[in-house]
């Protein structure tokens, strides 16, 4: 009985302890390699939010255009249409009526200027806006990547360990037929089996999940219907360390780059030049012209001017006025709390990436190494009756669940160098080259 232990150990732990993160990645027609320079060129060219974004700063910058724009000229026309003492109908000789007036309506207060100011004002927010959603999208997308690369990790072990383990089943269920081990022993491994071919298949629905949003970010057409290879520089990876940033250098990095708060501080020049507009509105606006009248009035062939101007007496845009300074208030509110909201998120997520950091530089490296080590330790511990399979086992879900929990954390820590850059609004820590 204890020789058929022993062989079943002998074959898990060859299985097992081979090198579990060897690349040696063979170029699979079914799959895509992907860096993460090649990903962000992907998104830069194909992201249909991001095209719809453009289009909407195309969109203000022709209202730009159309604020420049001076009013048309109107041109009225008035002529009889029977003359009765010449019987002839629209009579357009000397002996009939014709009036003609020009007239142009000219914008006062410098209406125009204030207008364009609204426009292109305007179209800054969009284009911070832009920024914005590039910068969220852009956050989604290196966030599944990095994901993606963990999990395929992760699902090179438990695949080792699965293999192993149905092999080790297979010896096991035999050697109880023989009567040279125990029923529970058998049941205690193939709980372990099945219980790692749950986890493997909840990783694997994870990786086709982030898959899927990688897809729709790229919209690339040779990526449809294959697996994604993400491919990253983890000996660059290793050697970031966001405890060379301080705080309140980050924070001044945020306040100038930050999209979202550049939009809210352009929102608030938008109001106070909207305010200048609506006090331009109150005052009344000139329309002029000449006028030619043929036989209307106490001469014939009469020509003059005409001159017009509302009265502000009653509507003097009292209520436009009272509404823009009330919105220069809510913007102004809402500025400093969009402040507030990025001083918080920085200090949150540098906090997060330097104490991420600080938890795999102890462990990196170690545990793979450490556990082969100790393998080789328990074989002979069993040999002289110091462990049991079941104690082997144990040892085993301790292994698996160090090694996930690394996997983990490499994810996290990655994870969280991507949210500082999210947070400050600038790439300060590169993992790979980006695409401008």
């Amino acid at each position: 009985m204890y020789h058929s232990i022993i062989i079943i150990i002998y074959i898990f732990l060859h299985s097992v302890f081979s090198p579990l993160y060897s690349q040696g990645s063979e170029q699979n027609p079914d799959s895509k390699y992907l860096t993460m320079m090649e990903a962000e060129s992907l998104f830069m060219k194909n992201n249909l939010l991001l095209l719809a974004a453009k289009f909407q700063i195309e969109t203000k910058r022709a209202l730009i255009i159309q604020a420049r724009l001076y009013a048309n000229p109107n041109i009225f026309l008035e002529q009889n249409t029977f003359n009765d003492k010449t019987d002839r109908i629209l009579d357009f000789t000397r002996n009939g009526q014709t009036v003609v007036q020009i007239q142009q309506l000219f914008l006062l207060g410098g209406k125009i200027d204030k207008r364009i100011r609204v426009a292109e004002i305007n179209t800054k927010i969009s284009e911070e806006r832009f920024s914005d959603i590039l910068r969220a999208l852009k956050l989604e997308l290196r966030s599944n990547f990095l994901s993606i690369y963990f999990l395929r990790d992760a699902l090179k072990f438990y695949d080792k360990s699965t293999e192993s383990l149905r092999k080790t089943v297979d010896y096991s269920e035999r050697a109880y037929l023989n009567r040279t081990l125990l029923l529970s022993e058998v049941l205690r491994i193939k709980a372990l089996l099945f219980f790692l071919e749950q986890e493997r298949t909840e990783i694997l629905v994870q990786i086709k999940e982030k898959e899927s949003s990688l897809r729709v970010l790229l919209n690339e057409d040779s990526i449809y219907g294959k697996n994604i290879i993400p491919v990253i520089d983890e000996k660059k990876l290793d050697s970031i360390n966001p405890e060379i940033y301080k705080s309140n250098e980050v924070l001044e990095l945020a306040i100038e780059y930050r999209p979202d708060l550049k939009a809210a501080i352009q929102s608030v020049k938008y109001e106070e030049a909207n305010l200048a507009l609506q006090k331009a509105n109150a005052i009344p606006d000139l329309s002029f012209g000449p006028v030619y009248n043929r036989a209307g009035t106490y001469i014939p062939n009469y020509f003059g001017f005409t001159a017009q101007l509302n009265v502000p007496i009653f509507d003097r845009n009292q209520g436009n006025i009272e509404a823009a300074e009330k919105a220069i208030l809510e913007r102004r509110s809402g500025l400093q709390n969009q402040r507030i909201t990025v001083e918080n998120e920085v200090v949150i997520e540098l906090t997060r990436a330097v104490e991420k950091n600080k938890i795999y530089n102890q462990f990196k490296g170690k545990f793979t190494e450490d556990y082969g080590n100790l393998a080789a330790l328990m074989i002979s511990n069993y040999q002289k009756r110091y462990l049991t399979i079941i104690e082997f086992a144990d040892f085993f879900e301790t292994y698996r669940n160090t090694i996930v929990n690394i996997l983990k954390l490499k994810t996290e820590r990655a994870e969280s160098f991507e949210r500082l850059n999210y947070v400050t609004g600038k790439s300060i820590i590169v993992i790979q080259p980006e695409v401008e």
